[in-house]
């Protein structure tokens, strides 16, 4: 439980920190760093259990009919995430967060409705759907007085990409657990594109802004302690804890987000605040929710094949934390933060 209280600690603060100061070029440089980190780091761990003889042998670890499915899990984890981190060019890391919290579960009970994923009960629609209520006051008490330009659309927009893309990666992670991958394996190369993506665009913009040689090195940083270092400790944690309390803990990341904003630029606003921990009862009650809804895991049923398995509630947060581990019950410890 530490290791994913440090994990939400950290990120939620960088975020706070971060928010409101990086142009494109530095969201897309502190992205190209993170989830390249991420990805050696992966590796690496996937390198030590096969050396020492615990992880799965190489068919294991792919399972049947799996290319398709990692390929499609790299492309929408590419859109999901550099969605989100674009869209804190324009828009506060709180109300990036939030929105992204507040769509996930009524896109997930949508896509229910098309056969894709579960369906969600009447309190999973309810709970969907004050959600999205939340999500509209927030986005207009964090934009109230302001300009409503382009770049303020532009923001919104691409954090709600990013809420919609989560859900969709819950699904992709389901079925790779339902097939048997092994998590660590998709975790080590899940983010393939995610890097080559951000940083091909990075060249195109021509890289970060001002004295990019600089400040390149404190972005990369920032990227390994956004990215790389969370999603370490949340690997770690989501092994060793019982998934309901991890997603107690990963629902509060839009609300410390807020603090963390607050302490480090100022602006405290109560309703801001009150609307956010709002949000994030209504998010644990659609994880109550859904875990009563969940069935029973199979007895022959592989375990998840990565911290989205069990999508219902998984995707009551934000795709901001992103976190691929594991998870063997039918309830996930992942809530989509990128």
């Amino acid at each position: 439980m530490l290791w994913i209280a440090a994990s939400v600690l950290l990120q939620s603060g960088v975020y706070g920190f971060v928010s409101g100061t990086l142009d494109s070029g530095d969201s897309l440089a502190l992205s190209c760093a993170g989830f390249a980190a991420a990805t050696v780091l992966f590796n690496a761990v996937l390198l030590v259990r096969r050396l020492r003889g615990t992880g799965r042998g190489s068919g294991a670890a792919t399972g049947p009919g799996a290319t398709g499915l990692l390929l499609a899990m790299n492309v929408v984890t590419a859109v999901t995430f550099l969605s989100f981190y674009a869209s804190l060019t324009w828009v506060p890391a709180t109300l990036a967060t939030g929105v992204e919290t507040a769509v996930g579960p009524a896109v997930l009970a949508l896509l229910g409705l098309a056969g894709r994923g579960r369906r969600a009960s009447r309190q999973g629609w309810c709970a969907a759907g004050g959600l999205v209520l939340l999500g509209i006051a927030l986005a207009h008490r964090f934009t109230e007085g302001g300009a409503f330009g382009p770049g303020l659309v532009a923001g919104l927009g691409l954090a709600l990409a990013a809420g919609v893309g989560a859900p969709v990666l819950a699904l992709v992670s389901a079925e790779l657990g339902r097939r048997g991958v092994d998590p660590v394996y998709v975790t080590a190369h899940r983010f393939h594109l995610t890097y080559l993506a951000s940083g091909v665009l990075l060249l195109t913009v021509g890289g970060p802004s001002g004295d990019g040689t600089g400040r390149l090195p404190g972005l990369l940083f920032t990227g390994v302690l956004a990215v790389t270092l969370p999603l370490f400790w949340l690997q770690t944690g989501l092994q060793r804890t019982d998934p309901m309390v991890a997603m107690v803990l990963l629902t509060t990341l839009p609300g410390i987000t807020y603090l963390a904003e607050c302490a480090f630029h100022g602006s405290f606003d109560a309703v801001s605040l009150a609307l956010i921990c709002a949000l994030v009862v209504v998010a644990l009650w659609y994880v109550r929710v859904s875990a009563k809804a969940a069935p029973a895991p199979d007895a022959g049923q592989a375990p998840g094949g990565s911290a989205e398995s069990g999508a219902s509630s998984s995707s009551v947060a934000s795709t901001s934390s992103p976190s691929p581990a594991p998870s063997s019950s039918p309830t996930s410890s992942e809530t989509f933060q990128v």
